[in-house]
C-alpha cells in the first residue's frame, strides 16, 4: 500500500506513463495540473517584495561605511527611530502599528546579518569600492524605501484583506540579495503574514 506522500498529484503524475494518463483521464489530468500551478502574485505584492529586496540591498553599503568609520553594526538608538517611524507611517496608512513593528524588527535583524557577513568577507578581501555616505545618502534612501514599503503593504491589504501564505514562493523569488539565507527570507515572510489593517 502506498504511503501518503506517494499519493500526491506530482508523484502520481511521475509514476504513470504520461501518454496513458492523458488518454485515460484527460479531464482529471488537466484539473490536477491547473490546481497545482503556483499562485500568481498581485502587482501590489510584487511591488512590495521588490521594495523590501531593494532596501536590503543597501545593507552592504551600510556595513562598508560603518567598517571604515569604526562604527558597530548594532545601533539600538537608530533601530528605535526606524521602528517608531515605521509604526507612525503604518498608522497613517490604516495599518495596525504593532503588526508592522514585527515586520520592521525582522528586517532590521536580517539587515544586521547581512552587515556582519559583509564584514567577515572583508577580513580576507579588503574593501575596494568607494565608501558611500551613510548619513546623507543611504539613510534618506532607506527611510524613503521604508515609507514606500508601508504604502504598498497598506494598498495590498486594502485589496486582499491580508497577505496569504500562497505568496511565499513569489516572495522567495523576489529576494535576490546576497548574504541572505532561505531561513531569513522565511522569517521576513512570516512577519509579513502578521501585518494587519485597522
Amino acid at each position: 500500500m502506498l504511503n501518503n506522500h506517494r499519493n500526491s498529484p506530482t508523484n502520481l503524475l511521475s509514476a504513470l506513463p504520461m501518454r496513458n494518463l492523458l488518454l485515460r483521464f484527460p479531464l482529471a489530468t488537466s484539473l490536477i495540473l491547473l490546481l497545482w500551478q503556483p499562485a500568481a502574485a498581485q502587482p501590489e505584492a510584487i511591488t512590495a517584495f521588490q521594495l523590501i529586496n531593494e532596501r536590503l540591498k543597501h545593507m552592504e553599503d551600510v556595513a562598508m561605511y560603518k567598517s571604515v568609520n569604526g562604527l558597530p553594526v548594532e545601533d539600538l538608538p537608530r533601530e528605535k527611530i526606524v521602528i517608531e517611524n515605521a509604526v507612525l507611517a503604518a498608522e497613517s496608512q490604516e495599518l495596525l502599528g504593532n503588526s508592522i513593528e514585527g515586520f520592521f524588527i525582522a528586517q532590521i535583524n536580517v539587515a544586521k546579518a547581512i552587515q556582519y557577513r559583509s564584514l567577515a568577507d572583508w577580513l580576507s578581501s579588503p574593501i575596494s569600492k568607494p565608501i558611500p555616505d551613510l548619513p546623507n545618502q543611504i539613510r534618506p534612501k532607506l527611510t524613503e524605501l521604508g515609507d514606500e514599503i508601508v504604502k504598498e503593504l497598506a494598498l495590498l491589504l486594502s485589496l486582499e484583506g491580508r497577505i496569504e501564505e500562497s505568496l511565499r514562493e513569489s516572495f522567495h523569488l523576489h529576494m535576490s540579495v546576497n548574504k541572505v539565507s532561505a531561513a531569513e527570507v522565511d522569517l521576513l515572510f512570516d512577519s509579513l503574514l502578521l501585518v494587519r489593517s485597522n
